[in-house]
C-alpha cells in the first residue's frame, strides 16, 4: 500500500501532465477557431456562467486586468462569439453574453466541435469507473480547482 506522500506525489505529477496537455490542446483549439487561448478561456468562463456578465465580472473570474478584459471582449465580439447588450434590470450597465449560434457546438460534443473527440474519449474513460469512484474524483477536482 502506498503512503500518503507517495500518492500525493503521483497526483501532483499527473495533474501537472494533465494541465500541460490541456494548455497545449486549448492552444490548438483556439487557433482552429481563430482565437488566442486567453480569449477562448474567457469565452468558456462566460459560457459556463449561464447568464450575462459585466466586463468587471469577467475580469474578476478570469483574474485578468480590466484593460486586458476589455481587449479580450472586443476580440470575442469582433469574431461573433459574444454580444454586448444593456442590462434589462439596469440600463446603465452593459453585459456580455455568448451568442448561442456562434458558440454552438464548442464544448457540446457535436461533429464540428473541436472538443468532440476529447469529450468522447473522456466518456469512454468514465465508463471504466463506478459512479461512486467518479463522485470521489469530482469532489477532489472541486476541492483543488481554485488552488492558486
Amino acid at each position: 500500500m502506498s503512503s500518503r506522500a507517495e500518492v500525493t506525489g503521483r497526483i501532483v505529477g499527473l495533474l501537472q501532465l494533465v494541465i500541460a496537455s490541456s494548455v497545449m490542446t486549448n492552444e490548438r483549439i483556439a487557433r482552429s477557431l481563430g482565437l488566442n487561448v486567453v480569449d477562448l478561456q474567457a469565452l468558456g468562463f462566460i459560457a459556463r456562467n449561464g447568464a450575462p456578465m459585466t466586463a468587471g465580472e469577467v475580469s474578476q473570474q478570469t483574474e485578468l486586468p480590466t484593460s486586458t478584459t476589455t481587449r479580450v471582449l472586443d476580440r470575442l465580439e469582433k469574431h461573433g462569439y459574444i454580444e454586448r447588450t444593456t442590462d434589462p434590470d439596469d440600463r446603465r450597465r452593459v453585459v456580455v453574453r455568448v451568442r448561442p449560434e456562434a458558440a454552438a457546438g464548442v464544448g457540446q460534443g457535436g461533429e464540428d466541435d473541436p472538443y468532440g473527440t476529447i469529450l468522447e474519449a473522456m466518456r469512454r474513460v468514465h465508463e471504466q469507473f463506478t459512479v461512486d469512484e467518479l463522485e470521489v474524483v469530482a469532489r477532489y477536482l472541486d476541492a483543488v480547482k481554485d488552488v492558486r
